[in-house]
């Protein structure tokens, strides 16, 4: 069963990974977060169905 937490001690001892680490913390990354248009997505959703549901009248 996965816990809701996470603890744990880790010993970075050699010198590039903690280069590495340090250089990742002064530096984080930027995530783009694009924005979605639900109504768009549902109309189309929609027309996908009815078109699939109106090939099936044809068997």
């Amino acid at each position: 069963m996965a816990t809701a937490s996470f603890s744990k001690i880790f010993i970075v001892k050699d010198k590039q990974s903690i280069d590495l680490i340090q250089r990742d913390l002064s530096h984080p990354r930027h995530v783009k977060i694009i924005k979605r248009n639900y109504e768009a997505e549902n109309r189309q959703g929609i027309a996908l169905l009815k078109q699939r549901l109106s090939n099936l009248e044809n068997y």
